[in-house]
């Protein structure tokens, strides 16, 4: 509905059909994550990559931030 606020989902997909991502920076595996848009009032998934874990990486992203 109209004035309704989003909100960012997204969950861990299952790698089966997918490749496998990997991190820019470090080049490490990166879980493959599964976000959300609308279009035409039906919910699209969109498989991305997900935040890199390397706690050495450059673009390393601590569990619970985003």
């Amino acid at each position: 509905m109209a004035g309704e606020q989003q909100h960012a989902h997204e969950r861990v997909a299952p790698q089966a059909g997918h490749e496998q991502q990997t991190c820019p920076a470090c080049g490490l595996h990166v879980d493959t994550v599964v976000r959300r848009r609308k279009s035409l009032g039906v919910f699209i998934p969109v498989w991305t990559r997900g935040p890199c874990r390397n706690p050495d990486c450059t673009d390393y992203v601590e569990r619970g931030e985003r």
